[in-house]
């Protein structure tokens, strides 16, 4: 059987090739991608054809499935040859490539990873010269430069000229993205449903660089890093480190705080994780299905001007590890970049037509600060999933507002900007759901129905950029936020919050309150979500017009704050007990 596979393959490459049209494209667009100044001249991406099974072994290419290989290699000889994707074994590839298209339509699939290779040529003019003779070579489908990585920032934010006190403030009543929607995305009035704080879900941030022990991110440790820590020493470092305050910043009383402060993250810096494509697969690797990997770098193409910036994906190599991460299962949220492009546009290639090919990748654009309409810089299309605030973003890590003794660690800004911003926010989103639902309904969701409550459920941007995310409506649409929310999810010291009832006019509720989470099931409508042994009765509220009110305050001691209480309900009505979401409040 295996003296026919040459054979078999021969025939499929001949029924499955680029048609020359198409070849031609790809060749022009790959010598446009060797004219980015956002690209390695002398290193090269490529991808050889399906069902080769050629793979990296004792310096030469061997093919898993008997075709012969000698023209390649000796395309490949004049280079330093590794595989691209290094993160895992050939076998592993082949299983995920397997996962991924069972997963994915036709059109969507990825190419198998494993059939990937860096060549390193001695100089971009040798690299050039070899791309040619690589889209002459039948065996070979892909090639294209490797790329760099560029923060989808707005410009460069200035540092201050003063020093500062060193007490820092709290900023979060200038957290205007955490006021409800359409200005905001309903954050605070979210973070009271038990689980929307991103409790029992995980995040792998890809970026280039961050500093380390920030004051007000707990979570920014060498501990929780992927490989090893960049050094925090590059002009991007601010930058991750402001992505990661909007999801992970702490609550407490002083900085900002994160939209899902109580999801665990962790940090993956592409320089040390083999590149931009091979740290993709490495988060994959590092998460769970249902976890969300977040990619804030964006791609100058340079086809028109030197602001021409896309999505990373549109390089093959990077498309390729994406659907293959998602088709895993892992939620990866994206920027749509800052050119100001139609990812429609004819140029492109189809590359951004969901139509025609969809890496499952969630991409975000940015409007203009609090505004709906479209920030003058983002990209647009009938490709973006969804949009959030590209100026005016309160974050850590750039010392524009607050940047007391030179002090890295105590760095704030109130204009964190770009499909940066956008991305963390929308990101932010989307922990937030996938907790509430893992949290409320014992369930994860899937891409397609957190898409869904994406482009049907926020505030519609009057440009191409679908919607701001309005987390109380999509809460609510999922069940997760059912009849029982607070009116802050922070309860200060010597101060009070509300707990608020909805349900049917006339009706009552009993309100229970407790100093942990649980999960006991006894037959209603959700499971019970305090835990069951400290439950203590809080008494029965009439409904007479479907809504009551509970106030709770809290001492004005220091032992207390950090501690949070967990509420939960069980509204009397229609002759029966609905039992309704859980709500949670942090002394602060």
């Amino acid at each position: 059987m295996r003296s026919v596979l040459p054979f078999l393959f021969a025939s499929a490459l001949v029924a499955q090739a680029p048609a020359p049209t198409a070849r031609g494209e790809l060749r022009q667009h790959a010598a446009v991608v060797a004219k980015s100044p956002q690209v390695f001249g002398q290193r090269l991406c490529v991808k050889l054809a399906e069902g080769c099974g050629a793979e990296w072994r004792d310096g030469r290419l061997q093919s898993r499935t008997g075709v012969d290989l000698a023209e390649a290699n000796a395309l490949f000889a004049g280079a330093a040859v590794t595989p691209l994707f290094p993160a895992l074994s050939w076998d592993e590839l082949d299983l995920w490539h397997r996962r991924a298209c069972a997963a994915l339509p036709e059109g969507s699939r990825p190419g198998h990873l494993g059939l990937w290779f860096r060549l390193e040529l001695p100089d971009a003019a040798a690299a050039d010269a070899l791309t040619g003779r690589l889209f002459d070579c039948a065996l070979v489908e892909h090639v294209h430069n490797e790329p760099r990585g560029t923060p989808a920032a707005a410009g460069v934010l200035p540092r201050p000229g003063q020093d500062i006190p060193p007490v820092t403030p709290l900023f979060t009543a200038l957290q205007s993205t955490h006021q409800p929607a359409p200005a905001g995305l309903g954050v605070w009035q979210a973070q009271s449903v038990y689980g929307a704080r991103g409790q029992g879900t995980a995040v792998v941030m890809v970026e280039n660089d961050w500093y380390l022990d920030h004051e007000d991110m707990d979570q920014m440790v060498l501990a929780n890093f992927v490989g090893a820590y960049p050094g925090g020493n590059s002009g991007e470092a601010g930058h991750g480190t402001a992505g990661a305050s909007v999801l992970v910043a702490d609550r407490n009383d002083y900085g900002m705080t994160g939209m899902v402060d109580e999801t665990r993250i962790r940090f993956l810096a592409t320089g040390s994780n083999g590149g931009l494509a091979n740290s993709i697969l490495v988060a994959g690797a590092q998460s769970q299905p249902g976890d969300l990997i977040l990619f804030v770098l964006m791609f100058m193409l340079g086809q028109i001007s030197t602001t021409d910036w896309v999505p990373m994906e549109f390089l093959q190599s990077i498309y390729d590890a994406t659907a293959t991460v998602t088709g895993n299962g892992r939620l990866l949220v994206c920027a749509a970049g800052n050119g100001a492009n139609s990812l429609d546009d004819p140029r492109l290639l189809r590359r951004f037509d969901r139509s025609f090919r969809d890496s499952g990748a969630i991409l975000a654009a940015a409007t203009e600060g609090d505004l709906l309409t479209r920030a003058s810089y983002s990209n647009y299309g009938s490709r973006i999933d969804a949009c959030a605030q590209g100026l005016y973003v309160v974050a850590c890590g750039i010392g524009t507002m607050f940047w007391p003794n030179g002090d890295r660690r105590q760095t704030y800004t109130a204009d964190y900007q770009g499909t940066s911003s956008a991305t963390a926010l929308v990101a932010g989103a989307v922990v937030a759901l996938q907790g509430a639902a893992r949290a409320q309904l014992g369930r994860t969701l899937s891409l397609a129905e957190i898409r869904n409550l994406l482009h049907h459920h926020g505030s519609a941007s009057p440009d191409a950029i679908r919607q701001r995310p309005n987390l109380p409506a999509m809460l609510a649409v999922l069940g997760a936020l059912d009849g029982l929310r607070a009116s802050h999810p922070d309860l200060p010291l010597g101060g009070s919050v509300q707990i608020e009832l909805s349900g049917q006019v006339g009706s009552g509720a009993l309100l229970f309150a407790g100093f942990a989470p649980g999960r006991t099931e006894l037959g209603f409508n959700r499971p019970i979500l305090l835990d069951l042994g400290g439950m203590l009765s809080l008494g029965f509220l009439a409904m007479p017009t479907g809504q009551a009110s509970f106030p709770v305050a809290l001492p004005n001691l220091a032992s207390l704050r950090g501690l949070s209480l967990y509420f939960q309900a069980g509204l009397l009505q229609n002759g029966g007990l609905w039992v309704t979401n859980s709500v949670q409040v942090t002394g602060i």
